[in-house]
């Protein structure tokens, strides 16, 4: 418990004893302390109607109680003072008279008191005549008749003041010297009039009254008068236990916030891009269609430097990629015709090569021969020399020429060999000289144009790979373009467009807020409670809503409470109550039941009650360990 809240206790307490008193002087003395306690609670809890209230009610009372004492005075004053008219003329009513006019005659009806402020009036009864600074006719508004006892006559022109019966007794309120000197005037008037009596003026009318105090013992005293001081006081305090006994065995209505509001979630759409909003035709209050389409901002202001620099890239790349697919082209050209030019050689090697084998073969038959002819040239010298008609020296020169021919026949043979290997190696793609090495037509010309036609597709692979990136990035940097340049705002279908601080054609930058929206059939209420409850409340329990202006009530759930240091504010609901202060909690309740509300009641003033709260409920939680 704070101490506002211990003021506003004693302010209670102050205005119940307000109730009890019977005089206004203490009344009022209590009615300014309980001012002053209500503003002390008022100003620390920050309740501004409640202090404004009692900062008015305060010199209220204070005027008011000192009416009362300067009343008190002017009564002494009045018993010892003489009365001066002067008070009272403003609110009487001026009457001319003229010599011998009857004001009124005995036995009428006294509905005015009057004075004398010119001429004289006459009384014929008592023979008495009433000059100016007089007042006359004041015993019957005060008899029991209500009737004139006697008649009054202008002897001359004159005028008279007249106050009606009513304005009188109001008088009388006002002003306390006007009745003390009423007072003496009748006591006068009776004093004179003592042989006078009143018993045969019959009453106008006969009240229930008048009529009960004729009987006999049968004075009716008021209801106060009827019961002692102890039953008066029960009284009161069994008066004052009927609401706490409700409570008890009833909901907890006292705690219900009156202050409460029907509020939704709110939801925020921001700029993504800076530019111009187009086409923002839909207003406050309206629902958006079924695309959910609001406006369009477009930027004609944006920078296009990316673009242009991707396609410029794109455009070197296919330049690039033309050129090498014309230089691959030539070299598959190239290698085509290097490749017929080997398949050339290669035909006339094999050629050579079967020449060389014809000659080969020729060459050693004719060598065989000569081989045979040495032979037998050697066996007819060895048989001459044998006979004794040749000599040694003939056959061995024979003989050596025949053994010459056999190694020039065997060396014949080999290379003839050699060639025919070369020849089938041929056949098969292998080119050999005859000094063992491959002829440089057979492989370096045409090496090099493959290993050129290798470099030519990776160079062609390369620019084309790179051409996609470049036509990659270009997609990109058109479609950021595109975004930074146009942006379409939607949000879901059938939502109520709920504030817009900009207008179409308005500039905007990014991040900037456009509208917020909120969808109606999300109807919640914005209960401000105190801590003590929003401890009791939990998500799901029930509760009561009743709109301002709706007699029917609705039932809601408990969506979720906070405390007064975690409120959900402006940014998170569409409407906020106006109850809230800085240490009161918040409850939100969404109403399940919206048959036969309005269409989007937001802002609403309604009233919150939670059935299964009770007042012990309250009072365990709030009393810790009673």
């Amino acid at each position: 418990m704070n101490g506002g809240e211990i003021f506003g206790y004693i302010a209670s307490v102050l205005v119940f004893a307000t109730f009890y008193m019977r005089t206004m002087l203490p009344l009022r003395i209590v009615a300014v302390a309980s001012n002053l306690a209500f503003i002390t609670y008022a100003a620390i809890d920050g309740l501004t109607p409640i202090l404004m209230l009692h900062s008015a009610l305060l010199p209220l009372n204070l005027l008011r109680l000192m009416q009362i004492r300067e009343l008190g005075a002017q009564v002494e004053r009045a018993s010892s003072h003489e009365f001066s008219a002067a008070a009272i003329l403003p609110f009487m009513r001026k009457r001319v008279v003229r010599a011998n006019e009857v004001l009124f005659s005995s036995g009428d009806l006294a509905e005015e008191l009057f004075y004398v402020l010119e001429g004289e009036v006459f009384l014929p009864e008592v023979q008495q005549t009433i000059g100016p600074g007089a007042f006359f006719g004041e015993i019957a508004l005060f008899s029991a008749s209500g009737r004139r006892t006697a008649t009054a006559i202008a002897r001359t022109n004159g005028i008279v003041m007249a106050l009606s019966k009513k304005a009188v007794l109001a008088a009388l309120l006002q002003s306390p010297q006007l009745g003390i000197h009423l007072l003496r005037i009748i006591t006068a008037r009776m004093l004179q009039n003592a042989g006078l009596r009143d018993e045969a003026m019959v009453p106008v009318e006969e009240s229930p009254a008048v009529v009960a105090a004729s009987g006999p013992g049968a004075a009716r005293r008021p209801l106060a008068q009827r019961f002692g001081r102890k039953s008066r006081i029960a009284l009161v305090v069994g008066l004052g236990l009927i609401p706490i006994c409700v409570a008890v065995f009833q909901p907890l209505y006292i705690m219900l916030d009156r202050d409460a509001a029907v509020t939704s979630w709110l939801s925020l759409a921001t700029a993504p891009i800076g530019g111009t909003l187009e086409g923002f035709d839909t207003r406050i209050g309206q629902q958006v269609g079924a695309r959910g389409d609001v406006t369009t901002i477009v930027n004609r202001s944006v920078d296009r430097s990316g673009v242009i620099r991707a396609e410029g890239n794109e455009r070197r790349a296919e330049a690039r990629l033309v050129q090498l697919r014309l230089y691959q082209e030539r070299v598959t050209l190239l290698a085509k015709e290097w490749s017929e030019r080997r398949a050339r050689y290669a035909d006339g090697f094999r050629r050579d090569l079967d020449i060389d084998i014809q000659d080969l073969d020729k060459r050693l038959a004719l060598l065989k021969e000569r081989v045979v002819l040495a032979d037998a040239s050697a066996q007819r010298r060895r048989s001459l020399r044998a006979t004794g008609t040749g000599s040694q020296a003939d056959e061995d020169v024979a003989t050596s020429l025949h053994r010459e021919l056999q190694v020039s026949m065997t060396q014949m043979e080999n290379a003839l060999a050699r060639v025919r290997e070369r020849r089938r190696l041929a056949g098969e793609g292998v080119y050999l000289q005859a000094d063992a090495k491959e002829p440089e037509w057979s492989w370096r010309s045409l090496d090099e144009i493959n290993l050129e036609a290798a470099r030519a597709n990776r160079a062609l692979s390369d620019a084309q790979e790179e051409l996609n990136t470049a036509r990659a990035i270009l997609v990109d940097e058109r479609r950021n373009l595109e975004a930074l340049s146009t942006a379409s705002i939607r949000i879901p279908p059938f939502m109520t467009l709920w504030s817009a601080p900009v207008s179409d054609g308005a500039t905007v930058r990014q991040g900037e807020k456009l509208f917020s929206w909120i969808d109606c059939k999300v109807l919640l209420v914005d209960v401000p409670v105190i801590e003590t409850l929003a401890a009791l409340l939990q998500e799901g329990m029930p509760a009561t809503v009743l709109l301002e202006g709706d007699s029917r009530s609705h039932v809601g759930t408990v969506v979720l409470t906070r405390g007064a240091s975690l409120r959900i504010g402006g940014d998170d609901l569409a409407s906020l109550s106006r109850g809230h202060k800085s240490w009161s909690a918040q409850a939100l309740v969404e109403i399940k039941d919206t048959t036969g509300l309005p269409e989007c009641p937001l802002g609403r003033r309604a009233f919150v009650g939670f059935p299964e709260i009770r007042l012990v409920q309250y009072l365990r939680a709030y009393l810790p360990g009673w």
